[in-house]
C-alpha cells in the first residue's frame, strides 16, 4: 500500500474516533420498545395526554459515518442529536410512535433546495428477525427496510404546496434528505396526506418513494424540544410495507437530522437495531 493511502487511513481512523469519543455507541445496549395496547383510539398529536400513561425508552445516538457525505464536513465535525426518546402504543388496529428529542432550533421552513429542515425517521426490515443480515442504517440488497420519515417543513398544512415526488414548491424532483433512485421520477404528481413519506430502501443510496403512502405524522416544537408522531394500520396491503400484529416482535431503528447543524443526506444521527415488541 502507498504512503497516501496509509496516511488517508490513519487520518480517517483519528476522525472516526474523535466522533466516538464525543458521541454514545449507538449500539452499545440493546433496547426494547414495548407498544402498549390501549383500548379506543390512539394518539394522533404529540401533545396528546395519553403519551403520558405510556412508558418511554431513551435510546442513544451516533454520527452516520459509514456512507458519504458523512459528518465529518459539517460546522461541529459531527450530528447533534446524541439521545431520542420513544414510546408506543397500538389498539390492535392501528399502532402510533412517539419521539422526543432536543433541538434548540426550530428549522421548519425550507423554501429553497439549499436549506436545512429538521427531520426523523423510523426504520424496521421487512423481513423481522434479519438483526444480523440487514445494516440498521439503510438496509442492503435482497435485505428491504421500510422509513417513515418526518419532514418539519411539510407541517402545518405547507404539505399540500408539494406534490409528492417533489420537496420544495415548485422545484420539480429535488430532494434534501436522502437519495431518492427508483420509481420517483415515474409517480405522478400526487397530493400529500402529510408531512410523513413512506419510503424503502436496499442500502445507501436506493431510498425509492412508495406508491403507495399510508404512514401519518404530526410535529410540535417547544422549550427546545420537537415532539413527533408517527402512525398507521397494524398492517397494510402494500407487500413494500412492514407488518406488525398483536404479541409480535420486530426490529426498529432510528434517525435524526437537525438542519441547524446543517445536516441532510446521510449527515444524520442514527441508532442500531433495537427490539420493537407489539402487546
Amino acid at each position: 500500500m502507498k504512503r497516501g493511502d496509509d496516511m488517508k487511513r490513519f487520518f480517517l481512523i483519528i476522525a472516526v474516533a474523535g466522533v466516538l469519543a464525543n458521541a454514545p455507541v449507538a449500539g452499545a445496549a440493546g433496547l426494547t420498545v414495548v407498544s402498549k395496547f390501549v383500548a379506543g383510539d390512539i394518539p394522533t398529536t404529540p401533545i396528546a395526554a395519553a403519551w403520558n400513561k405510556t412508558k418511554e425508552v431513551v435510546v442513544p445516538m451516533s454520527s452516520q459515518i459509514v456512507a458519504k457525505p458523512r459528518v465529518f464536513d459539517l460546522p461541529k465535525g459531527k450530528s447533534s442529536v446524541r439521545r431520542v426518546s420513544v414510546r408506543s402504543v397500538n389498539n390492535g388496529k392501528a399502532i402510533a410512535f412517539l419521539l422526543e428529542w432536543e433541538d434548540v432550533t426550530e428549522n421548519s421552513t425550507v423554501d429553497n433546495p439549499a436549506a436545512y429542515r429538521d427531520a426523523a425517521a423510523l426504520e424496521f426490515p421487512l423481513q423481522a428477525g434479519e438483526k444480523k443480515k440487514t445494516h440498521f442504517a439503510m438496509g442492503h440488497e435482497d435485505m428491504t427496510v421500510n422509513m417513515w420519515q418526518w419532514k418539519a417543513d411539510l407541517e402545518d398544512g405547507r404539505y399540500k404546496a408539494v406534490p409528492i415526488g417533489a420537496s420544495y414548491p415548485g422545484e420539480g424532483q429535488k430532494h434534501s434528505i436522502d437519495t431518492y433512485q427508483g420509481r420517483l421520477y415515474d409517480l405522478p404528481k400526487k397530493q400529500r396526506k402529510g408531512p410523513v413519506e413512506d419510503l424503502i430502501a436496499e442500502g445507501f443510496n436506493t431510498l425509492t418513494l412508495q406508491d403507495s403512502q399510508d404512514v401519518m405524522g404530526k410535529g410540535n416544537w417547544s422549550g427546545g424540544k420537537w415532539r413527533v408522531v408517527l402512525y398507521r394500520s397494524l398492517a397494510t396491503k402494500d407487500k413494500e410495507d412492514v407488518a406488525f400484529k398483536k404479541g409480535g416482535r420486530n426490529l426498529i431503528a432510528l434517525a435524526i437530522w437537525d438542519g441547524g447543524n446543517l445536516e441532510k443526506d446521510g449527515q444524520k444521527s442514527v441508532t442500531t437495531w433495537h427490539e420493537l415488541r407489539v402487546e
